[in-house]
């Protein structure tokens, strides 16, 4: 996966996600519609090559995307 291909509200979202929040809380805290949300996590879960979002969260971590 290119960083380059990635947005800064795809790995936030991805983030949030990872701490139990929901996607109406996602989208207070990014300041979005919970819609959107949805299409970030999606997004992201596609350029890690994940086939659910908790499996996009586990490469996250396992990328360096998502911190150490």
């Amino acid at each position: 996966m290119s960083r380059a291909l990635i947005t800064e509200h795809e790995p936030a979202a991805l983030r949030l996600l990872a701490q139990g929040r929901t996607q109406v809380e996602i989208a207070r805290t990014l300041r979005i519609r919970p819609e959107t949300v949805g299409r970030l996590l999606n997004r992201a879960r596609i350029l890690l090559r994940a086939r659910t979002l908790p499996h996009a969260v586990a490469r996250g971590y396992e990328t360096g995307l998502l911190g150490p």
